[in-house]
Protein backbone atom coordinates (compact mmCIF):
# COMPACT_ATOMS: atom_id res chain seq x y z
CA UNK A 1 0.00 0.00 0.00
CA UNK A 2 1.76 3.35 -1.11
CA UNK A 3 1.32 6.30 1.41
CA UNK A 4 0.15 9.30 -0.18
CA UNK A 5 2.60 12.30 -0.12
CA UNK A 6 1.31 14.87 2.81
CA UNK A 7 -0.27 18.10 1.06
CA UNK A 8 0.62 21.33 2.29
CA UNK A 9 -2.03 23.26 3.73
CA UNK A 10 -2.80 27.45 1.87
CA UNK A 11 -1.18 28.70 5.18
CA UNK A 12 1.74 27.22 4.44
CA UNK A 13 1.89 27.08 0.54
CA UNK A 14 1.38 30.70 0.77
CA UNK A 15 4.40 30.84 3.63
CA UNK A 16 6.46 28.80 0.90
CA UNK A 17 5.45 30.72 -1.76
CA UNK A 18 6.87 33.78 0.02
CA UNK A 19 9.77 32.46 1.02
CA UNK A 20 10.75 31.49 -2.17
CA UNK A 21 10.16 34.73 -3.92
CA UNK A 22 12.13 36.68 -1.18
CA UNK A 23 14.69 34.43 -2.08
CA UNK A 24 14.58 34.81 -5.50
CA UNK A 25 14.59 38.64 -4.75
CA UNK A 26 17.21 38.57 -2.25
CA UNK A 27 20.83 40.26 -3.63
CA UNK A 28 22.86 40.21 -0.19
CA UNK A 29 24.44 36.92 -0.04
CA UNK A 30 25.04 37.47 4.21
CA UNK A 31 21.24 37.16 4.36
CA UNK A 32 20.71 34.80 2.51
CA UNK A 33 23.45 32.64 4.24
CA UNK A 34 21.32 33.43 7.86
CA UNK A 35 18.55 32.88 6.02
CA UNK A 36 19.97 29.52 4.90
CA UNK A 37 21.28 28.46 8.31
CA UNK A 38 18.24 29.03 10.03
CA UNK A 39 16.31 26.77 7.82
CA UNK A 40 18.90 23.86 7.77
CA UNK A 41 17.93 24.49 11.64
CA UNK A 42 14.57 24.17 11.66
CA UNK A 43 14.51 21.56 9.34
CA UNK A 44 16.88 19.51 11.34
CA UNK A 45 14.42 20.41 14.87
CA UNK A 46 11.67 19.30 12.60
CA UNK A 47 13.25 16.05 11.56
CA UNK A 48 13.86 15.37 14.95
CA UNK A 49 10.34 16.32 16.64
CA UNK A 50 8.88 13.78 13.51
CA UNK A 51 11.23 11.10 14.48
CA UNK A 52 10.26 11.69 18.76
CA UNK A 53 6.37 11.47 17.06
CA UNK A 54 7.28 8.01 15.63
CA UNK A 55 9.17 6.65 18.30
CA UNK A 56 6.03 7.56 20.60
CA UNK A 57 3.75 5.97 18.24
CA UNK A 58 5.14 2.70 18.01
CA UNK A 59 5.60 2.87 21.73
CA UNK A 60 2.11 3.01 22.28
CA UNK A 61 0.87 0.54 19.41
CA UNK A 62 3.37 -2.34 21.26
CA UNK A 63 1.56 -1.50 24.27
CA UNK A 64 -1.33 -1.83 22.92
CA UNK A 65 -0.72 -4.72 20.94
CA UNK A 66 0.84 -6.51 24.30
CA UNK A 67 -2.63 -5.57 26.25
CA UNK A 68 -4.31 -7.36 23.06
CA UNK A 69 -1.96 -10.58 22.84
CA UNK A 70 -2.47 -10.76 27.05
CA UNK A 71 -6.34 -10.66 26.19
CA UNK A 72 -6.40 -13.10 24.15
CA UNK A 73 -3.90 -15.55 25.54
CA UNK A 74 -6.42 -15.22 28.69
CA UNK A 75 -9.18 -16.13 27.05
CA UNK A 76 -7.27 -19.18 25.25
CA UNK A 77 -6.91 -20.62 29.08
CA UNK A 78 -9.29 -22.72 30.31
CA UNK A 79 -11.29 -21.38 33.57
CA UNK A 80 -9.74 -22.17 36.58
CA UNK A 81 -11.08 -24.77 39.09
CA UNK A 82 -11.31 -22.32 41.76
CA UNK A 83 -13.65 -20.08 40.22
Amino acid sequence: MPIEPIEQGLEQAFQSERLVRWINDCQDLEELREAALSLVQQLAQQKAAGAWMASRASESENSKLKMLAELIKRADQPPSRDS
